[in-house]
Parts: structure tokens; sequence; C-alpha cells
């Protein structure tokens, strides 16, 4: 499909950091859709579709409107492990409001996918991180994304006004849903 869109006077992306200025992520249902760091970011930013959109925009020599293949309920999978989804009802959401809006979060350094990733969706979904966890409790609310492992470093945090802790697992399926809570 890249000959395609590039005839057409679109561009491809494979960066997804650069995805915020894209308009359309094409994916393949079938079986599954993989929960990659593009879909995680396109989600949050643009409409995603099913591979017949490249065939009619092929056919009508242009682009055409999104709406008749949007990628509605599907499977996604991760590690082996397969959800139902709803893309349509995400994007949806995220339309309407980015889910992460108005919420900051410190990243740990043993997050999977890894702390850059995380931080460009989270970013791209609203949210704002920062570099350093915080010495004493935070004026506003601070969410630290961890995994099991980091229970020691965050010992210190116990206790702390404002900062709660939210696995790296949960947060990506609160941003595939484009529902944080």
């Amino acid at each position: 499909f890249h000959a395609t869109v590039s005839s057409l006077g679109g561009s491809v992306v494979e960066d997804a950091a650069a995805l915020s200025g894209s308009t359309v992520m094409v994916v393949e249902p079938s079986p599954s859709v993989s929960r990659t760091i593009k879909l995680l970011v396109a989600v949050s930013v643009c409409d995603i579709v099913t591979p017949e959109w490249v065939d009619a925009c092929r056919a009508a020599d242009q682009f055409v409107p999104v709406d008749a293949y949007l990628l509605g309920e599907c499977t996604v999978s991760s590690k082996g492990i397969k959800v139902p989804w709803d893309a349509a009802k995400a994007r949806t959401r995220a339309a309407a409001a980015p889910c992460l809006r108005g919420r900051t979060f410190y990243i740990t350094k043993t997050t999977s996918p890894d702390a850059d990733k995380l931080k460009i969706i989270i970013e791209k979904a609203g949210g704002a991180t920062v570099e350093t966890l915080p010495t004493t409790a935070p004026r506003s609310p601070l969410v630290v994304v961890c995994t099991d492992r980091d229970r020691r470093e965050l010992q210190r945090l116990q206790g702390m006004r404002n900062v709660s802790e939210l696995r790296d697992a949960e947060l990506l399926a609160y941003l595939l849903q484009q529902k944080y809570g």
C-alpha cells in the first residue's frame, strides 16, 4: 500500500513518534491486530482503517473518506494474549478528549515498553511526563508507571500525598481503550 499512498500524495510513517501528524493508520485485523507502539499512539491521534481503504483509494485514484473502512470490533494480541477491542469506540473517546489529559507520569526504568517509548505514548494521549521522582509530596497528582520489580525503589513513596502507582500493563490497557481508571 506504500506505493498507492505515495502516488496519491500521501506519506507513510514508520516511526510512532511521527504519527501525530498522520490522519490514518492502516492495520490488518486478521487474525488479530498486534498491540504495537504505533497502534497505542495511533488510537490517540488518528483514524485506524482496514486495508480495504487503500484499495478504495487506489480504485478512485484519490483519498476517499475513511468512515466505511474504520476498524471496529476486533482482537488485539500482545505476548500471546488476545483481548477483544472496539477500535471505533476507543477512537471516539480519544477524539472527545485525550484520556491522559491533565495527568503527569513518572516512568521507571523496568517498564515494558521502555521509558522512552512509554513517554511517546503518554504524551500523544495528552499526558505529561517527568524525568525524576519527587523527594517530597508533589503539589499536583503524580502517577508512577512501574512493574513489580520496582517495589524497592518505590518504597520511599509509600504514603506520600498525591503519588499513586500504576503497573505498565494496566496503563497500556487503559490507553488501548482510551479510558483512564
